[in-house]
This record gives C-alpha cells, structure tokens and sequence, in this order.
C-alpha cells in the first residue's frame, strides 16, 4: 500500500496529549538519573521502543487509523522521540514493520514542519499537540531540518497491514504488543543494521 501522507488535526485529544509528553518526560528523566539508554540515535534527543504508554495508544487508535486507510491493521510497534534544540532527523524511509506510520506530536513550543517527499515534491506538516500525519513510513522518505526550540514530544505507531506482504511483521516479531525490543527475531534485528 502506498498512500500519500496526510494529516488529522485534533487526532488525539490534548489532555491525553500532556499525559502521554509527561509520562515520556519522566521517563527520560529516569534514563538520565540512572545513565540509562535513550540518548544516542539523534543527537540532541532521547528515544525510546515500545514504551507501554504508546504500545497502549498504538492499540487504542487502531480502528480509527483502520477506518482512515480503509485497510485491517496490526500493531508492529511504537516509538517515542524528545527531541532538543539542534536536533535534525534526517531524510530517510523506516523499516518493512512501518508499512502505514502515524506520528503524532505531544508536545511543542515553536513551528517544526515533519516533511514528506511525494512525487518528487515535498509536502509539509506542521502539527499542533494532538494532531497526527499518517504515511508508509517504509516507503516515503521524510524528514525534519534543523530544530530550533527547546523541546519538541513525538509518538509515532507502526502498523502492517493484515494479509498484505508484511504482515509477517505483526507485534515487530515480538510475542505480543509491549515486549522490549530485545525480543524481535533476527529478520528485524538484520533490517536494522
């Protein structure tokens, strides 16, 4: 499937916003008291796999997403990103387990567009908290440029679609929604090298 990204204003309501953003503040927060993982990927950022709060949003928002793209869906996994000033996501497509992505911004204090390349044009979405862009993360590059605020709060869900080429992919390879990451088996540990 190949879909042109769009976006959904309001797509999650902004109290859930704010518990979302403080529960992944807290748990950054955890990380740095602890020199725990998170920091490394992006510089400037802190990021975690399938934290509970958005393995939960991922399977909660998944009939609505389903009824979006008009396709049954399952869960591969989620993600979420802090990211902070000087901080750039450069251009790339995801991984196969992110057939149909939605990021979704949490949090934010100043205008940072996530853009889409789509037939050799770049579509851009500058979202408010609670708004989400959903596109074939595997397949569409997009990116960020530079980030000038201070604290930007992203969740993003991975889903595959049922029945369709990668849906050997469900739960990421894990058992179930909310496994570590440590429990993927070697065809996603492979794409991710």
């Amino acid at each position: 499937m190949l879909i042109k990204p769009f976006a959904i204003k309001n797509f999650i309501s902004e109290d859930v916003c704010k518990v979302m953003a403080t529960e992944f503040a807290i748990m950054r927060n955890t990380m740095k008291v602890l020199d725990g993982p998170g920091f490394d990927e992006i510089e400037n950022s802190f990021a975690w796999y399938s934290t509970i709060c958005f393995e939960t949003l991922s399977t909660v928002i998944k009939p609505k997403v389903e009824q979006l793209v008009n396709k049954k869906l399952y869960p591969s996994y989620s993600y979420g990103r802090i990211y902070n000033k000087g901080s750039i996501l450069t251009k790339h497509v995801d991984r196969k387990s992110s057939e149909l992505t939605i990021s979704i911004c949490l949090k934010k204090d100043i205008s940072w567009p996530l853009n889409w390349e789509w037939e050799e044009k770049t579509l851009s979405f500058d979202s408010e908290p609670g708004d989400a862009v959903i596109g074939c993360g595997s397949a569409t590059p997009h990116w960020r440029t530079l980030y000038e605020g201070s604290e930007h709060t992203q969740a993003f869900m991975q889903y595959v679609i049922v029945g369709g080429e990668y849906d050997y992919l469900k739960y990421d390879t894990r058992p179930c929604v909310g496994s570590p990451y440590e429990l993927v088996n070697d065809i996603v540990r492979n794409e991710d090298k």
